[in-house]
């Protein structure tokens, strides 16, 4: 770091002076043209180049081989990593494809289906020797906040249905549930792919108006969240297909525990987008302890329940399993909005104390 006196010339203009060691690391001459950026988190940024981020504007790629997965995911990873336009061809090799240097017909459909999986996302050219998809969204419109709710939403419905699931023994249940754990899968994407973003373009956290460790957390958040979708899917596959389910006591100790872990998940959701202090979150965290160890009380009371079948044993277990890891999501976002509250505080000049016994004083 170096320090430099802002020096004004004229009536308005400012200047400040760039270490010749600097100058020269960089290919910096007197007389180049620079493109200044000033951005909201009070940073101004010097560029030899115009545009911001412009490295990901769009990617060329070429899939060499006939696997339709192939290009399933190349399209998911580069639209992950941030790139506007994602354009395909298929290598040159003899197995590329059905003739030499084209997309397969599983190949393109593979393409299509991606597309309708990803938000904002359309298709502009898809061809035998050409596969083009485009991003369309503005970060500028996206609530990156209102899509992580939507998505908290998602996963604890997700949840609550399968754990009904469970206790009905409807066998039926994960497959209706998918279709609810793709949106879950959507919004965690979105959310990814512009944290992504931000890692490289400072407009791009401008357009989405917020920072970037509040990003951070909201991206943590929304894996989390989206974790929790696929363990309530899960969860409803414990059921086999002879509509089997649990004892009525086991049942409903699952059911309580089910709703504290959906709950826990929740509060520190809330507590990650609305900013709580480090006592509260220490709170969670304890509240997201305690369902783990409601949880392996319902697999010590099945141990020592000798009426019990195996086939009946098996699906409680696994059923508790995905119950006691909602809760291990719990504490992931526990975790990440008592760092939130700590940075929050440390910012502000203030200590913050943390108990043994899981709560904190200021």
């Amino acid at each position: 770091m170096e320090t430099r006196k802002l020096q004004q010339v004229g009536g308005g203009t400012y200047t400040v002076s760039i270490p010749k060691d600097w100058a020269d690391d960089h290919s910096l001459e007197a007389g180049m043209e620079l493109y200044l950026y000033t951005h909201s988190d009070g940073s101004i940024v010097v560029r030899d180049a115009e545009t911001d981020a412009g490295a990901l504007a769009a990617v060329e790629l070429v899939v060499d081989g006939p696997d339709p997965a192939l290009v399933e995911r190349a399209l998911r990873g580069a639209h992950a990593a941030g790139f506007e336009t994602v354009t395909l061809r298929p290598g040159t090799g003899s197995d590329s494809g059905a003739g030499s240097g084209e997309f397969t017909d599983e190949q393109r459909r593979a393409a299509r289906s991606v597309v309708r999986t990803l938000v904002g996302t359309d298709l502009f050219v898809d061809t035998a020797r050409e596969i083009t998809v485009q991003h369309l969204l503005d970060a500028g419109t996206v609530s990156v906040r209102q899509s992580v709710v939507q998505l908290q939403f998602s996963a604890q419905s997700i949840h609550e249905g399968a754990t009904d699931a469970v206790l009905a023994g409807d066998p039926d249940a994960a497959a209706r549930l998918a279709e609810r754990r793709d949106e879950a899968d959507r919004l965690c994407r979105m959310v990814a792919r512009h944290f992504a973003r931000s890692l490289v373009s400072f407009g791009e956290v401008d357009r989405l108006g917020v920072s970037r460790p509040d990003l951070f957390d909201y991206y943590v958040t929304a894996r989390a969240l989206e974790r929790v979708a696929d363990l309530g899917i899960e969860l409803a596959g414990t059921v086999d297909d002879a509509g089997q389910g649990l004892p009525e006591e086991v049942g409903e100790s699952l059911r309580e525990t089910a709703r504290a872990a959906r709950e826990t998940v929740g509060d520190a959701t809330t507590a990650v987008l609305d900013g709580a202090t480090a006592p509260a979150a220490q709170s969670l965290l304890a509240d997201c302890h305690a369902v783990v160890d409601r949880a392996d009380a319902i697999e010590g009371a099945l141990v020592c329940d000798h009426d019990v079948t195996v086939p009946t044993a098996v699906r409680t277990v696994r059923a508790v399993d995905a119950v006691r890891r909602t809760a291990d999501c719990g504490t992931t976002v526990a975790e990440t909005a008592l760092r939130a509250a700590i940075r929050s505080t440390a910012a502000d000049g203030r200590p913050t104390e943390v108990s043994r016994t899981g709560g904190s004083k200021r």
